[in-house]
């Protein structure tokens, strides 16, 4: 049985309550971690609700109990003892009704409108669940969806005149199959509305809505340029710069991935120690037999040319002899990915979810060091490596073919350390200076493969100046780019074509300083938002935490 203190106070000190309600105190009493206030109106009269008509007659009383602020770390319920008023307006269609207050006191709400306020600003900054957790060291212990109620109970007040600048980009419900858009105030740099989906009809009947609106900055989504062309033809577009420069990396990234066999050439030309650039290491390891393959080398869409290149060198120091540690080192792979290299026949080989690929490791198993082991680790070893079969599998399919093979001596072999370069990677090095590159061994490949395709020069010209248009901001470099894209043959055409498009937004891109980059990071914002909410904001819900938060 709990041990409570009882306390007669005359009147409710003003930091205890709000001073602006007129309450009587009649007892205080506080048990383990909660203060109990009980209190009485001493109101003398109540406004009906539906007619506004001052009332004094009071029908009856009953109790309701409001979570107030925390005092002095304790919980503060309030128990009021409310009274119900007749209404003596003959034509007014409500008869009884509860006392009203003016301030803090709110029909049906079981906390003050100040412990209230409190909670919505924690939820829109922390969320459902963390939100819920906070509270409950606050003072204020709700659950997390007390937490969303709460935000859904936010009146929002939709934004009637922007400042004639906006930005449009799209932010996924879920990354590949749901997609929202977002608009912002490019001046005021504040959310104004989250639209459902990014079709063209729906940012056009916005857009419809706004006719202040002069200038849309945007990516280069197609519908968003129809969606601004229906719903705002005056508005001037403007493409977004970052964009319009991954556009032109994904572009040099395919057409690098499209010359792959002569960047093998080039790498091996690179790696020849005849050149002077790698310096040999001696070893000494045993030679391990290899099977030979009597299928040609087919190559797959999916494989890059550096892991390409990178699987040869394996199977090639494998089959001189140098150690899987010593390949690893010479190759930079982990070396379960040089002992799955090993085994591979080709790389890239897939292999179905119903049938095990333990073909692929029968060389390994086979090797002289593996004998003396027992199945299980074995089993776990292959596991490492990618095995996808069951032990009984294993253990089955090890009692046809374990036996063992000899080791031969040799004598020294040499190993080079290899160096490769990802179309990725070479795309990036097309946009950098000479001053920005990673050491010698960037400037010297790049020589060498400018030396050997003269076209990627052309490329590494075109994408530096096209780089340079938005330092310029000068209106006719766009033109002329593009013009000296189309005669290129580095491979741009299709780039420059795509430009001619959507021209007008791109050269605006050139010229103006506007720019995407505050939608970009209001993306952002909105994805830590949705991570808040755990998987439950709803899309009114979201677009209540955004716009609340951002007015």
């Amino acid at each position: 049985m709990c041990n409570f203190i009882v306390y007669y106070i005359p009147m409710i000190p003003q930091f205890i309550l709000p001073s602006n309600l007129q309450l009587k105190a009649e007892t205080i009493y506080s048990e383990p971690g909660v203060l109990h206030i009980h209190t009485s109106v001493c109101q003398k009269y109540s406004v009906c609700p539906i007619c506004g008509k001052k009332s004094n007659r009071i029908h009856s009383r009953y109790f309701r109990t409001l979570l107030d602020l925390p005092i002095s770390g304790l919980l503060a319920r309030v128990k009021l003892k409310a009274r119900k008023y007749f209404c003596d307006n003959a034509v007014c269609p409500r008869k009884v009704f509860t006392e009203r207050f003016d301030y803090e006191i709110r029909p049906y709400y079981r906390r003050m409108v100040r412990s209230n306020d409190l909670l919505t600003r924690m939820a829109l900054e922390l969320g459902g669940n963390t939100g819920a957790a906070i509270s409950r060291y606050v003072g204020v212990p709700v659950s997390s969806s007390t937490v969303l109620r709460v935000i859904k109970k936010i009146d929002i007040q939709s934004t009637v005149l922007t400042s004639g600048v906006i930005g449009v980009d799209d932010w996924a419900f879920k990354k590949g199959k749901t997609y929202g858009t977002v608009i912002v105030d490019l001046e005021r740099k504040q959310v104004i509305d989250l639209l459902p989906d990014r079709e063209a009809d729906t940012l056009a009947g916005w857009l419809k809505k706004h006719p202040e609106i002069k200038t849309v900055s945007r990516d280069r989504y197609g519908p968003y340029a129809l969606g601004v062309k229906t719903g705002a033809p005056h508005a001037s577009q403007v493409a977004d710069r970052f964009h319009l420069l991954m556009n032109l990396g994904e572009a040099t990234k395919r057409i690098f991935q499209s010359k792959g066999k002569e960047l093998r050439e080039i790498f091996t030309l690179y790696n020849d120690p005849k050149r002077g650039i790698a310096a040999p290491v001696e070893i000494d390891q045993p030679v391990r037999s290899v099977p030979e393959t009597t299928e040609p080398y087919i190559s797959t869409a999916n494989i890059s040319v550096d892991r390409q290149h990178k699987f040869d060198k394996v199977k090639e120091l494998y089959g001189n002899g140098v150690a899987i540690k010593q390949i690893a080192r010479t190759t930079k792979l982990a070396r379960g990915t040089v002992r799955k290299y090993i085994v591979m026949e080709q790389l890239g080989k897939r292999q179905s979810r119903t049938s095990t690929n333990l073909d692929a490791f029968i060389n390994f198993l086979l090797q002289h060091e593996n004998r003396g082991k027992t199945y299980r680790e074995l089993h776990k070893t292959i596991i490492q490596m990618g095995f996808n079969g069951r032990y009984a599998q294993f253990c089955c399919k090890m009692n046809e073919v374990y036996n063992t093979q000899p080791f031969i001596r040799t004598k020294s072999i040499t190993a080079i350390p290899i160096k490769t370069w990802s179309p990725t990677r070479l795309s990036l090095m097309l946009y950098m200076e000479s001053d920005q590159l990673h050491g010698n061994d960037d400037k010297d490949f790049l020589r060498l493969l400018f030396e050997k395709l003269p076209q990627v020069k052309q490329m590494e010209q075109l994408v530096k100046g096209f780089k340079r248009l938005f330092i310029a901001k000068e209106d006719g470099l766009l033109k002329n780019w593009i013009e000296e894209a189309l005669k290129s043959e580095c491979g741009l055409k299709n780039f420059a074509r795509n430009l001619l498009k959507d021209y007008e937004a791109v050269n605006n891109a050139v010229i103006t300083t506007i720019s995407n980059g505050q939608v970009e990071g209001q993306v952002n914002r909105i994805k830590n938002i949705k991570r808040k909410m755990y998987g439950r904001a709803g899309f009114q819900l979201l677009r209540k935490m955004v716009l609340a938060k951002s007015a």
